[in-house]
């Protein structure tokens, strides 16, 4: 189901998603070649008689006219530019080209609105409509209000070779009167709140197949644990595409996930460095926020496979991740025997391995009047979705959380910094284990931690370069090249960011 795609259609729908936060191509040459619009939520003669936007939501086909660079060892292709990207019609020689697919949720108007001027999408004649203007339903009240009440309808909705249905897991709360506002912060995907209730996150860039995080969501809110939000539903659609050589393919993606929205809530990276720059005690924080991983990741062995891997083999990929890595970062030549030692340790041990969070930070943590809540597993997006929801082992997730304390800790400098982020780290170990590591686990996370510092080298080199002497401190720690206590951490004071409270963990994905 591809609606006919002008090249007028084209180029104003480029400009707007290249234009967004959530496109993935900056700075690359792109081009729209297919646009396929998913049934109406609204009806029709609604619309023609006055009765509000007409709403539905679309996919965008984005193809490229170049390669990405070599993303193998970090998230992004490299730093992106404010270039406009170029743009092409749909019969441009794109053949074989990488290709990404974004939703829009589109809400359609028959004239101007004042009010909606900045999420303007673009104005074209529509095959059902007539001349519209185009907006951004998820910024427009009335629209957003539509993906509600089909949630809560439990609707199913057909059209000419496409389907979106809307799945209700839990609808306490929820009622289709809850007024919905936008959230204006930058991030990956689009969320609109519903009064103090709910949340909806709107999925821009689509992957076809099950979503991981209303994956996650969905087993854990079957479980007694209150470690996570609560997940009232999800949309997913189902369409006909064509590809470049014409053959025709039904495919399908999870477009929505609506989940409780937690009262009083605190971003766990704004709440760390606020105490760490007023000096005050976060220990028990971090305490709390490793017994909160550990009851996720039991409740994650009981709602997913486990299985045991080969430390040998992890410590291939591990050395393969660095081989890749040094390409782009040279700086990291001379820790190369320190790596190899350190990843080797991981040789002589089997590893159990199971379902994680995947890209665990302080920013993908939330704390409430009742406790830590984690969200957005779904995992590092530099990782295809198959590597994300494959087994791996939880002390990927503890390094995770060991190195966002370290980049708080260079993110605040100070006399205190480093006793702080000790104390932090150990706290959190003590609240995941309950005491301290044996010798063979603490080799392992030091292993998995310096496999993130590598991770974090290749993002800064490639996007805050004045930011590569944190990780650079991690791996020398790690690797032994300095000094380090029995919780290796680094100190970056030459480096160290002057934007206190505005900068974040590297690779993280809001």
């Amino acid at each position: 189901m591809s609606a006919t795609l002008t090249p007028d259609v084209a180029e104003q729908l480029l400009r707007h998603v290249s234009g967004a936060r959530w496109f993935g191509g900056k700075g690359r040459r792109a081009a729209v070649v297919s646009l396929t619009p998913l049934p109406w939520l609204t009806d029709l003669p609604a619309f023609f008689d006055g009765g509000g936007p007409a709403v539905r939501q679309e996919v965008v086909e984005v193809a490229y006219l170049d390669a990405p660079a070599d993303d193998a060892a970090a998230p992004d292709a490299g730093p992106a530019d404010d270039g406009t990207p170029e743009v092409t019609t749909p019969d441009g020689p794109l053949e074989g080209g990488p290709r990404e697919l974004y939703q829009l949720a589109v809400a359609y108007r028959p004239a101007p609105h004042g009010e909606l001027q900045a999420a303007e999408i673009g104005r074209w004649t529509d095959a059902d409509l007539g001349p519209v203007v185009a907006y951004d339903a998820t910024q427009d009240p009335t629209a957003a209000a539509v993906l509600l009440r089909a949630l809560l309808a439990e609707r199913r909705v057909g059209g000419d070779d496409a389907e979106v249905a809307f799945h209700l897991s839990a609808a306490e709360g929820l009622s289709p009167d809850l007024e919905p506002s936008v959230f204006r912060g930058q991030q990956s995907n689009t969320s609109v709140m519903f009064g103090d209730v709910a949340m909806l996150k709107l999925f821009r860039r689509l992957e076809l197949g099950r979503n991981l995080d209303i994956e996650v969501h969905d087993a854990l809110s079957r479980t007694a644990m209150s470690d996570v939000a609560r997940l009232f539903g999800w949309a997913e659609a189902t369409w006909t595409t064509t590809d470049p050589a014409g053959a025709s393919t039904t495919v399908s993606a999870d477009l929505a996930m609506v989940v409780e929205k937690l009262a009083d809530a605190t971003d766990g990276w704004d709440l760390a460095l606020h105490a760490l720059q007023a000096g005050s005690d976060f220990t028990g924080e971090s305490r709390a926020l490793g017994r909160a991983l550990a009851e996720t990741h039991a409740a994650l062995r009981q709602a997913f496979p486990t299985d045991r891997r080969p430390g040998a083999e992890v410590a291939a990929v591990m050395a393969g991740r660095l081989a890749a890595a040094r390409a782009v970062a040279p700086a990291l030549d001379e820790h190369r025997a320190g790596l190899a030692a350190v990843f080797d340790a991981l040789a002589e041990r089997d590893l159990d391995v199971q379902r994680v969070h995947g890209d665990f930070h302080l920013g993908q943590t939330l704390h409430t009047p009742g406790g830590w809540k984690i969200i957005d597993f779904e995992g590092e997006p530099v990782k295809t979705l198959a590597e994300r929801a494959a087994p791996d082992s939880v002390w990927r997730d503890i390094a995770g959380m060991l190195r966002s304390f370290g980049y708080a800790e260079a993110s605040v400098p100070g006399p205190g910094s480093r006793a702080w982020a000790t104390a932090c780290r150990e706290a959190f170990l003590d609240g995941y284990a309950g005491g301290p590591l044996d010798p063979a686990d603490a080799g392992t996370l030091r292993a998995y931690e310096a496999d993130k510092a590598v991770y974090e080298v290749v993002y800064e080199v490639r996007n805050r370069p004045e930011w590569v002497a944190i990780p650079l401190g991690a791996l020398a720690a790690l690797t032994g090249a300095v000094p380090h206590d029995p919780t290796p951490q680094h100190r970056a004071a030459t480096a160290a960011p002057t934007d206190q409270g505005a900068q974040r963990p590297a690779d993280t994905k809001e």
